[in-house]
């Protein structure tokens, strides 16, 4: 379930053509504390602004009817409940986990469970997802300037063309299954090594003792320096690739060794690997229906094989422990980040710092989102600080996706004796635009101010205060309250009247407004 999660995810987000991050989308919903769920799918979903709704409904014909054509339904089948990703066209519902399935609405409603997720498209979507076929296109166009070099310098041979591209395909594949065993997400991988059939499992037969040979090295890496290999030395001798068919031929032994120890000893099937050997077989046929290859058995070819093989073999030797401890710092970095998302835990650390008043009476300051929110969230701040930027990046992220469930205080930590100072006009310039103007103004006037800094610019642009002297006392309140406390540093948050733990991070607080705000509510 948890590598196909991330497939229905990915699924369901291109379906509704709503743009994303696949790598961040598959870290942020690997870390989640409750991964593999569908609050882990609804959590990072609501994480990059998107709309979903998680729901139970009513399995009859017209409630399927009002649901939307794509969604993340839960049904019952022999193995259990199981997630898959439907999709409603005409009369029927066309499944998408691990194998398609096509069902009258009947058909699939007596599998439904009725637990569903869905998505909706906001109309300013920002997520951009960064590209993700630089590599893919720039393979694709090796290989079709490289054909067509082939297929115009004569003498062309219709055999050794194929034989090339089988080998690029072997490459490709090899490739495919070194990720699968590194636990690295492919859409090849998810299609070859995902079914509810007990007999095919990529994982079973890539870890088993017998696909390892001999100081760590295994069969996936010896069919990847090999197909590497060939690939290389095919296109350099490409009107006499007699070795290269030598070697093909000398590969048959191995591919019965592989369908021999899934059959009878792991006693279930890995696809990719089958698709080697099918590859492997293909390029036998070639070679055996070539005419005869021995004249070109030279030291030069002899030679160039050798140095493209011990090129390879090298490489690989350097790459593969990189790989590696690129694989397995990422597998940390997933923990640390499940474990330090854990909402107990934070709530644990959150409870250790004493409680504050933060009321100011008959002050008015600066409230974002909703007023009678029963989680409340003071922003001690200075536009002026440079640490205190991403802090106002992060109440934007709050306010767009908790709006309605939080209430967050801006307070200035500024010292009023000088009155003609920067920091004092351009604050009790966004104290009045607040007063006058309202939230969005003011927040954007905040946005302006931290993202540059300047404030002859900004007061240019916004103004000065008409009525310093009165905003000026909301700001020696605040200072005084600060002072009282022992705030003397910007920024700093309180939830809830205490301390944001220093052990976290500020940006890490977005991940848990959700269990606070509930928690608030229910106290």
């Amino acid at each position: 379930m948890e590598t196909s999660l991330i497939a229905l995810v990915v699924s369901l987000l291109k379906k509704n053509k709503i743009p994303f991050d696949k790598k961040e989308l598959t870290f942020q919903i690997q870390s989640h504390p409750s991964y593999p769920s569908l609050h882990a799918i609804t959590g990072v979903l609501s994480h990059f602004n998107i709309e979903n709704i998680a729901a139970e409904v009513p399995t009859d014909i017209e409630t399927l009817l009002q649901l939307p054509n794509y969604f993340i339904a839960q049904i019952q089948d022999k193995q259990g409940p199981q997630l898959v990703f439907a999709e409603k066209k005409q009369q029927h519902i066309h499944l998408n986990h691990q194998k398609k399935q096509v069902l009258s609405h009947n058909e699939f409603l007596k599998k439904f469970t009725g637990i569903l997720v869905a998505v909706e498209k906001p109309e300013n979507q920002v997520t951009k997802p960064k590209s993700t076929f630089l590599f893919p296109t720039l393979l694709i166009s090796f290989v079709c300037i490289l054909s067509v070099y082939l297929i115009i310098s004569p003498p062309f041979s219709f055999i050794h063309f194929s034989y090339l591209i089988l080998a690029i395909i072997g490459l490709f594949i090899s490739i495919t299954i070194v990720k699968q065993e590194l636990g690295i997400h492919t859409t090849i991988g998810e299609v070859f090594c995902s079914s509810n059939n007990n007999k095919k499992d990529c994982d079973a037969v890539l870890s088993s003792k017998g696909a390892t040979l001999i100081n760590g090295y295994k069969l996936s890496d010896i069919s990847l320096l090999y197909f590497c290999s060939l690939t290389i030395a095919t296109a350099i001798q490409f009107k006499t690739p007699s070795l290269s068919y030598l070697l093909s031929l000398l590969a048959i032994p191995i591919t019965c060794y592989s369908i021999y120890y899934q059959y009878f000893v792991v006693k279930k099937w890995c696809l990719l690997c089958l698709s080697l050997v099918g590859v492997l077989w293909c390029q036998g046929i070639l070679a055996i229906i070539n005419p005869p290859f021995s004249h070109s058995w030279n030291i030069h070819n002899i030679a160039v094989y050798t140095i493209i093989i011990l090129f390879t073999f090298t490489a690989w030797y350097y790459i593969k422990p990189l790989l590696f401890e690129l694989h397995e710092l990422r597998k940390t970095n997933i923990s640390n980040t499940k474990f330090k998302r854990n909402i107990t835990l934070f709530e644990t650390m959150l409870q250790q710092s004493p409680q504050i008043n933060t009321q100011l009476p008959d002050q008015k300051e600066i409230i974002f989102g909703n007023p009678k929110a029963s989680l409340e969230i003071v922003v001690i701040t200075n536009p002026f600080c440079g640490h205190c930027k991403s802090v106002h990046t992060q109440i934007h992220d709050i306010l767009k996706q908790y709006g309605a469930h939080v209430k967050i205080i801006i307070r200035f930590n500024i010292n009023t004796t000088s009155p003609d100072q920067n920091p004092i006009k351009v604050t009790t310039r966004l104290l009045e635009l607040y007063k006058e103007e309202g939230t969005i103004s003011c927040l954007e006037a905040m946005t302006d101010i931290y993202e540059n800094g300047k404030a002859a610019q900004w007061l240019k642009k916004w103004g000065e205060c008409s009525n310093e002297k009165a905003y000026r006392a909301v700001l020696e309140a605040a200072y005084s309250w600060c002072t009282k406390h022992n705030i003397n540093f910007t920024p700093h948050l309180l939830l809830n009247g205490k301390a944001y733990p220093k052990q976290y991070q500020r940006t890490d607080l977005l991940f848990f407004i959700e269990e606070l705000a509930n928690a608030a509510v229910d106290s």
